[in-house]
Formats: C-alpha cells, sequence, structure tokens
C-alpha cells in the first residue's frame, strides 16, 4: 500500500465523524499489539494550550536524554506531524506499512474505528516499535470517552479549562470539566493549569474520587528565553516543567528552561517578517480564550499598530467571544473560505459582532486574501480556526502542493 492509497482510506473515515466512546479503541489496540500499558505516558487534556503544553512536556524530555514520542491534533499542513519520535514526524512509508495492517484487521468487523480511533492506534504502535521512553499524548475531544482514554497515563496534565464543543461536551464550565476529567485515573498524578472556581472544584472531585493527588501550577515561572510569545505560553511551559518534574523529580532546571527555550509549535503566534516592513502574524485563536490571549500578545508586541485581519471560523463557535477580541486589532477585516468541509460561520453572522468603523470584504480563498491583505503594506493577522491557519502556513511555506486539509 501506498501513502497516498493509505491517506485516501483513512480520510474516508472521517465521514462516519466523531464517535465518543473507547469500547472500539481498545478492541483495536489489542488487536495490533499496541495497548497503552506498554510505555509511560504524559496524558494531556484541558480547552486551551493543550498542543502547545504537550510540545514544551516533549521539548524537555528531549533535552533531558529521553526518546520521545508526540501524538498532537489536528496536524498543521501534513498528517505526519501528528506522530512523532525524537521530535521527527513518521515518514509516509511507516503510516502506509501500519495503515494496511489496520485496514486489514477493521474491514471485517461490523463497525469500523472512526479516523481518530485509527490515527490513536497508529501512533501508540508506532510509538512501542519505535521503543519510546515516554510519549505525550493530548486528548483529541473532552477526555472522559475521547480515544486516547484507552492508555494508561503515568502523568496526567490538564490546561485551562472555559467553554468549547458545548454542542458536545456540555454547556457549563461544570460539565466540561467532568469530560476533561475523565483522564485521571486511580493512583495516577495530576498537575493542574490555575483553573476556575468551578473547574477547580470538579477536577479536585474526580480525584478524590479515584484516590489521587493533584497539584495546581497557579504561579507562572520567570523565562530569560522563550520561543513561543505570550503570557499565556509562560503559564504553559510553567505547567509543562511541573509535569515533567512529576513524571521523573530527577530532570534538572537547565534542562527544563533549555527545552523551554528550544521549543517549536506552528501557528502560534507565528510571525513572518516581510521584506517590505510589516510582518504576517498566524495565529490558531478559535474561542473566546485563545482570542483574548492573542489580543494581549499582539498589544505586547505591536502595541496600538493595527493590523488588516484575514478570518474565518467554524459555525457551532460563539462568534462574538471571538470576533470583539480579535477585531480590536483590526482597521481592516477579510473574511475567506479555508478548505475544511466543516460549516463555516457565515458572513451576516461574522459581520454582526464587527465594529462599523472597521472595512470588511470578502475573499473565496485564502491565497487570495492574503494576497490582498499584503497590498496593504501594513501588518497583517491571520486567526480564527487552526484550519485557516493550517491553509495560511501552507500557502506561506510555499508548500501548498503538500497541503492535506482535514476535518479533524
Amino acid at each position: 500500500m501506498e501513502y497516498e492509497e493509505a491517506r485516501e482510506w483513512l480520510y474516508g473515515r472521517q465521514e462516519s465523524g466523531i464517535k465518543l466512546g473507547l469500547d472500539n479503541i481498545i478492541k483495536l489496540l489489542k488487536a495490533i499489539g499496541a495497548d497503552g500499558t506498554r510505555i509511560p505516558i504524559i496524558h494531556v487534556a484541558g480547552t486551551n494550550g493543550k498542543g502547545s503544553t504537550c510540545a514544551f512536556i516533549d521539548s524537555i524530555l528531549r533535552q533531558s536524554g529521553y526518546k520521545t514520542g508526540l501524538f498532537t491534533s489536528p496536524h498543521l499542513i501534513s498528517f505526519c506531524e501528528r506522530i512523532r519520535v525524537n521530535g521527527k514526524p513518521i515518514t509516509k512509508i511507516e503510516i502506509a506499512k501500519r495503515i494496511k495492517i489496520i485496514k486489514d484487521l477493521v474491514n471485517k468487523w461490523d463497525e469500523e474505528p472512526t479516523f481518530f480511533e485509527i490515527t490513536t492506534a497508529l501512533a501508540l504502535k508506532f510509538f512501542i516499535d519505535e521503543k519510546v521512553d515516554v510519549a505525550t499524548i493530548e486528548v483529541g475531544l473532552g477526555g472522559r470517552l475521547d480515544s486516547t482514554n484507552a492508555v494508561q497515563p503515568t502523568v496526567c496534565v490538564i490546561t485551562p479549562i472555559s467553554l468549547d464543543h458545548q454542542h458536545i461536551l456540555g454547556n457549563s464550565i461544570a460539565e466540561i470539566a467532568r469530560e476533561k476529567a475523565g483522564i485521571i485515573k486511580s493512583g495516577k498524578p495530576v498537575i493542574s493549569a490555575h483553573q476556575s472556581i468551578e473547574a477547580k472544584a470538579v477536577l479536585e472531585s474526580r480525584c478524590n474520587e479515584v484516590n489521587t493527588s493533584i497539584d495546581f501550577v497557579d504561579d507562572t515561572l520567570t523565562f530569560e528565553r522563550i520561543s513561543l510569545k505570550g503570557k499565556h505560553q509562560k503559564a504553559n511551559a510553567s505547567l509543562a516543567i511541573a509535569a515533567v518534574k512529576k513524571f521523573s523529580p530527577s530532570i534538572n532546571n537547565k534542562d527544563c528552561f533549555e527545552g523551554v527555550a528550544k521549543t517549536v509549535w506552528r501557528g502560534r503566534f507565528e510571525q513572518y517578517h516581510q521584506r517590505e516592513g510589516f510582518d504576517i502574524v498566524v495565529d490558531g485563536a478559535h474561542n473566546k480564550e485563545g482570542a483574548q490571549a492573542l489580543l494581549s500578545t499582539w498589544n505586547e508586541i505591536y502595541g496600538e499598530n493595527k493590523a488588516t485581519v484575514i478570518f474565518a471560523s467554524a459555525a457551532n463557535k460563539d462568534l462574538e467571544s471571538i470576533i470583539v477580541p480579535i477585531g480590536k486589532v483590526a482597521s481592516h477585516l477579510i473574511l475567506t473560505k479555508p478548505k475544511t468541509p466543516r460549516e463555516l460561520a457565515s458572513y451576516n453572522e461574522v459581520i454582526k459582532h464587527v465594529s462599523k468603523n472597521i472595512q470588511v470584504e470578502r475573499e473565496d480563498s485564502v491565497l487570495k486574501a492574503i494576497e490582498v491583505a499584503k497590498e496593504s503594506k501594513r501588518n497583517v493577522l491571520i486567526a480564527g480556526s487552526l484550519f485557516l491557519v493550517a491553509e495560511a502556513l501552507a500557502i506561506l511555506d510555499d508548500k501548498s502542493q503538500n497541503f492535506e486539509p482535514s476535518d479533524q
């Protein structure tokens, strides 16, 4: 099986959507010899900052001499980005080889696994085959019924919990926190970011229920060098350091801070400096807290300088909570349509929340939106969804021919 055939078959599983539950993934992991108890795992759930926190953890562990696995989602440009060993993405050959095995197995099943269940199994199998010392695993959605919850973690990590994916996870912080807390296992220590009163109460209750400890990282460390921009990234890095020290108390501070300084995580206030003297900034903010963090970081770096903002958001988001903070840096707003099967927020829905002082226009492609934005010779901000950010990065990196859009 070639990679293109493997990818086509795997992407075909997206048509069945997201099916929360653990029966299928447990069956699949057992079938391919990849049950989630064979390697030490740091399991990361939360609403905002999961990917960045995972990246910090992985970088620190590598700096400390561990052979690491890292599983995150969604990818930006290439599916291979989701699964990494020692920071290097899995190859297309390795993907095709394992997808063929999985396909031959599950084609005989009454209920085929979903895209994300197969991807999770692929990652764990690869990490076991590569004999990693430790794997950092990011939850896909929620936690309790997410396919990654088939693993038995050494340490559980919870990033800040806020409202997102309410149509699936619940309409209150407490309901969402209960889903995130579902990754907490008996006797497995938990490290949590600073949380709201509601979320903290739920996490503490769950830990009492399963007889395990929880430490809250309420203070942000001081960093002389940090690769990712914004106060929120310093909080994510502080959480990551607490997590790796819980995993292995022998890891020293020097390796922790060096690992933080070396961390690379794309699409998070990523700057492209243009010859004409302006910047293009690409940021994956796609909910209220992400948009507020983006605004804070923008003000920290660019002050009162405005931007041409390229924006697109999924239709099921709380648009006002995203648009209002992002709109505060906009002098001009371009609404566009990234390549995604997801339903996007309409022009009319978006402009309800845009100040009348901001010029708004539409461009049907991300490429055209970027071309138009660059003509202004002022700073450009691209934000609103990871799917928009992914396509923008592919264009800016001149890798559009390699771009593999994904719905999950």
